[in-house]
């Protein structure tokens, strides 16, 4: 039996994993039935097995969490500032 992973959360924001394959699932990449997360991929793979793209489908939702991941941790803009600072010097 599956462990349960209910309670664990993705990187990007809550947007969790997919309960069949543990990908990271990204906006707009996602299904939830039943109070399950499935990624676009699997919902499709499990509901039309014989859809003509399906292995291009699941590429694309791969390579669509490895591109937010690397938008979501980039420091192309500069570091992050040093915070507030106080009010007595």
């Amino acid at each position: 039996m599956p462990e349960d992973r209910s309670g664990e959360m993705a990187k990007f924001h809550g947007f969790r994993s997919c309960v069949t394959c543990k990908v990271n699932c990204t906006p707009g990449n996602f299904v939830d039935f039943e109070s399950k997360r499935y990624c676009t991929a699997c919902w499709v793979g499990e509901h039309n097995p014989e859809h003509p793209e399906l292995e291009l489908i699941r590429q694309q939702v791969i390579d669509s969490a490895e591109e937010w991941k690397c938008a979501k941790w980039s420091r192309e803009e500069g570091p992050l500032p040093d915070g507030p600072k106080p009010a007595r010097d």
